[in-house]
């Protein structure tokens, strides 16, 4: 009986480290998946360290792959693409937060960032601003939420609204 007793308690003790081990994974993968699908949480720890969180380096990864992919081979125009890939990976998440909700702090961004000139900065901001179809990214930008961002992103993606502030924006 006591013996019993002895294999049956050996075998519960080696079984803890696995389930600790799970429950840690488990709590791991909820606090990420927590700072991507609740922005309050992902903005708070932004504004507390002052620094980029995880899921806003995995949002700024995604977008300087989709920048990159659109490289064309010509040396001068791939240059100008991975100088604006570049420009993005240097740019605090918390910079780029600010001036989705600001007109001013975006001509600051654009001309800091972009190397633009005022007027253009200006003018460009002003358009980015006026264009109504921009307003939903904007706002889920501005507040953090990059699956909202996401959705409003591939809701206006292919849309002449879209192609038509890409052309214009070109002009600047």
């Amino acid at each position: 009986m006591r013996r019993e007793r002895r294999l049956s308690f050996q075998k519960r003790k080696k079984r803890w480290p696995k389930v600790l081990a799970t429950v840690l994974i488990l709590l791991v993968v909820a606090g990420g998946l927590g700072f991507v699908f609740f922005p309050q949480l992902n903005n708070t720890v932004r504004n507390v360290t002052g620094n980029d969180t995880p899921a806003d380096t995995a949002v700024k990864n995604e977008l300087v792959k989709q920048i990159e992919a659109r490289k064309t081979g010509d040396s001068s125009t791939d240059a100008k693409i991975e100088s604006a890939a570049s420009t993005l990976k240097a740019t605090k998440m918390s910079t780029i937060v600010a001036a989705a909700s600001d007109q001013t702090k975006m001509a600051d961004l654009l001309r800091t960032s972009v190397g633009a000139s005022s007027e253009q900065a200006n003018a460009a901001a002003k358009l980015l601003f006026a264009n109504s179809d921009l307003q939903g990214v904007r706002e889920a930008v501005a507040a953090g939420d990059w699956v909202k961002a996401y959705q409003e992103y591939k809701a206006l993606n292919g849309t002449e609204a879209l192609t038509a502030l890409k052309a214009n924006l070109g002009q600047y």
